[in-house]
């Protein structure tokens, strides 16, 4: 007689436990506390199969907080064994702190790794598994993650890993397993190239999103991704799909009765309580994390370096932009540098904290220096330029920053040259003004220009600094490098420059 299973799936958790935000205390509708509840709530209904598809060790400051201490058990697997999570893979986010924080996740977590075309030293992190439910029915987990990460990771973090093509692994995995099963579930940490409906290209086809090529591959009931933060639960022939947003915002709740999918849904956590439990278990880590936030660093005098509006401090070059460009190049010697606001910037009190800095600056990237010619920075500012559209008459974000994922990270601003962009130009011919001390740069004139590892590696396709020659690397997180600046400077007043014109 079949009975119902029902898998819980979260993505792209992004190390968010508790409920409250880090910028600013305010009570927010996310969170593995309140995602505890809601899996207590369908347990009680019946059996739960529990997977998370990575993106799990990076995103907030507690875990910001935790890896610079002593690491052992770790606090994300303590977690993740509180809540019960079965099944885990990997995410490019999960890499981002090195293979020794990893591997000991790893080793704390009491989920099975799903992961297997990741290899360390010729042996994958994961593997697929064969789960029997109580009804009997039996099902093939097979977990992949993007193999793009290489364009964004620093190599330091990736040394004796290999990434093998996850289209290929899971078309192996899909043979190997169909003829044995009821029901063969793809977990991978990926999103979408195409739209979903007409199957035409929403983005470059780079290979970081594979998830339209991966519903195509026959004998996959259902494909679980992630990386892009979209709410999604729907077919794509015969084959179910799903992604959920980040924070724990919300789970995929996928119903079986035996080997048929009856019900696919996204069950939004905002009204849901948050579990004392799971609280308790981070609360020591949580304390200090507070204590640690409310650091003050430094004071800042002469402008307002709060983001009050995004649009408006990415139009109007922000101060904060200037203030980031000119400590990256102090610490370099590099003689221009971009770097850009992140989705949802916070920016800095008079009196700056800790808090601010790691609500602000929120990946742990590191300095990159490139050698580029005049043509090069052409090119790469051209790409900046994208970011801006016309809509009825008016300046507007370009729609691709937003949809299908948010990417306001991937428009830079540069500092230690003047630039004019003309947005009423057809792209590739926006920059109509360009200059270095005050004389225009030639195509062949050679610029030292640093930017954040990720971009440094060609992230956000940005191939044209991917592929110039890398002079120098600080590889300290660039958190760690403003909290020293701020100790070694502790009351400044910065320079502004309103160098970026943008125009219609």
């Amino acid at each position: 007689m079949s009975s119902t299973t029902t898998f819980c799936v979260t993505s792209d958790v992004h190390a968010t436990v508790l409920e409250r935000s880090y910028a600013d205390g305010q009570i927010k509708p996310y969170g593995l506390s309140r995602y505890v509840t809601a899996l207590s709530q369908q347990r009680a209904n019946g059996e739960v199969i529990t997977l998370d598809n990575g993106d799990i060790l990076q995103g907030s400051p507690l875990l910001t907080y935790f890896h610079q201490q002593h690491r052992a058990p770790h606090l994300l697997a303590q977690v993740m064994n509180t809540i019960g999570i079965d099944y885990f893979n990997l995410g490019n986010h999960d890499f981002n702190y090195g293979l020794p924080i990893l591997k000991q996740f790893l080793k704390d977590l009491n989920a099975k790794v799903l992961t297997s075309n990741v290899l360390l030293n010729g042996q994958p992190l994961g593997q697929s598994v064969l789960h029997l439910t109580k009804d009997g029915t039996r099902i093939a987990l097979i977990g992949v993650v993007t193999d793009y990460i290489p364009h964004w990771e620093k190599p330091l973090h990736l040394e004796g890993i290999t990434f093998l093509d996850p289209i290929e692994v899971v078309k192996s995995e899909v043979t190997r397993w169909r003829s044995q099963v009821d029901l063969v579930v793809v977990a991978y940490h990926g999103g979408f190239e195409r739209d979903l409906i007409t199957g035409e290209p929403t983005e470059p086809l780079t290979g970081e999103n594979d998830g339209y090529a991966l519903a195509q591959i026959p004998g996959i009931d259902v494909l679980i991704t992630g990386h892009q933060h979209r709410s999604i639960a729907t077919r794509i022939g015969s084959t179910v799909v799903t992604q959920t947003a980040f924070n724990a915002l919300e789970f995929a709740q996928i119903t079986l009765n035996g080997s048929k999918v009856i019900d696919t849904q996204l069950v939004k956590l905002g009204d849901v309580e948050p579990d004392p439990i799971l609280i308790e278990v981070v609360k020591p880590w949580e304390d200090r994390t507070q204590t640690w936030l409310d650091q003050p660093v430094g004071r800042l005098y002469g402008h307002d370096y709060r983001i009050r509006d995004k649009f408006d401090a990415r139009v109007h070059k922000h101060p904060l932009i200037s203030f980031i460009n000119d400590i990256q190049r102090e610490l370099t010697g590099a003689q221009l540098s971009g770097t850009s606001l992140f989705n949802e910037p916070v920016g800095f009190n008079p009196l700056v904290t800790t808090r601010d800095i790691v609500s602000t600056y929120i990946y742990p990237n590191t300095l990159v220096v490139k050698r580029i010619t005049g043509k090069t920075l052409k090119a790469y500012l051209e790409q900046c330029a994208e970011y801006f559209t016309v809509l009825d008459g008016q300046l507007a974000v370009n729609p691709a920053f937003d949809d299908p994922k948010p990417q306001h990270f991937n428009y830079d601003m540069v500092d230690g040259i003047t630039y004019t962009l003309n947005i009423s130009n057809p792209v590739g011919q926006r920059v109509t003004f360009l200059t270095y001390q005050d004389r225009p740069v030639d195509d062949e004139e050679v610029f030292t220009l640093v930017v954040n590892n990720y971009r440094a590696a060609g992230g956000g396709n940005f191939a044209m600094i991917a592929e110039s020659e890398t002079v120098a690397e600080i590889n300290t997180d660039f958190v760690e490098l403003l909290i020293a600046y701020f100790q070694s400077h502790p009351e400044m007043t910065p320079a502004h420059r309103s160098n970026i014109t943008i125009t219609l």
